[in-house]
């Protein structure tokens, strides 16, 4: 990760931390419940020669500080967007995994005009009464990892999360996960009208996901009004550290595609 800097920064009071890497166009990345920003590691090394990729660990997680009043993910989609324009980010790629895609969703919401096209990882987005979400905090501690990807062994070979300081950050997350949990639902708001969310909208979904399984995706499919959905084969619930390869590829077609007009 040596051409990958973990910044920081002071707003509101409180410490953000961030991942960044490249130049160019802003590509912002939000990593899923418990996880940080190096979660990207794959998208950052690989997108750093197009764009300038930037990972911040949300409120409370990783390096960043818990902020009081930002507690549910419909208000961090809110304040997403207005940390990101103190570091001078107006307009931008946004996209997220899990949690980190509701929030992304939120904030395509909430000020569609300043996202560019969005890419939803496995995130929470509708509602499915007869299809449960699972929490993964609720999964005995041994069959976690089972539960969260496809294939364990795969996802050992490919994480970023490799250190001890990672480990220590990764429990914090979790205290973190179910304090934000307390406080509100990660799902969606039943108000929202998703089809003002007009931008370019990649669907990307594990067709294992046991956390939010592959019919939530197909339902976004046809409530956003711009959405293309592609399943990865194999592939649980980060298809960003399960399969990196397909996921970058996939993210380059459609953005190639997508915004070569705009």
């Amino acid at each position: 990760m040596s051409d990958i800097e973990r910044r920081h920064s002071r707003w509101r009071g409180k410490q953000w931390s961030w991942f960044e890497a490249g130049a160019g166009p802003t590509l912002c990345l939000l990593h899923g419940g418990g996880g940080t920003g190096r979660a990207w590691t794959h998208q950052m090394q690989y997108f750093k020669d197009q764009y300038r990729v930037i990972a911040p660990d949300m409120p409370g997680f990783g390096q960043s500080e818990w902020v009081d009043g930002m507690e549910t993910a419909d208000a961090l989609g809110s304040v997403i967007l207005e940390w990101m324009g103190s570091i001078g980010v107006h307009h931008m790629i946004l996209g997220g995994n899990s949690m980190g895609g509701r929030v992304a969703l939120g904030a395509a919401m909430r000020d569609p005009g300043r996202i560019r096209a969005l890419l939803l990882l496995d995130a929470v987005g509708v509602v499915l009464p007869d299809v449960p979400v699972v929490n993964p905090l609720a999964l005995p501690r041994q069959q976690f990892m089972s539960g969260l990807v496809y294939d364990p062994d795969t996802y050992k070979r490919n994480t970023p999360y490799r250190s001890l300081e990672d480990a220590q950050e990764l429990n914090h997350g979790r205290e973190i996960f179910a304090k934000y949990l307390d406080r509100a639902p990660i799902g969606p708001d039943p108000s929202w009208d998703l089809r003002r969310v007009n931008m370019p909208t990649l669907l990307l979904w594990g067709r294992d996901d046991r956390i939010i399984p592959l019919e939530y995706g197909r339902i976004m499919e046809t409530s956003l009004s711009d959405a293309e959905l592609v399943v990865i084969d194999n592939c649980g619930h980060l298809p960003h550290i399960e399969e990196p390869q397909i996921t970058n590829q996939t993210i380059t077609e459609f953005l190639s595609r997508r915004l070569r007009n705009r």
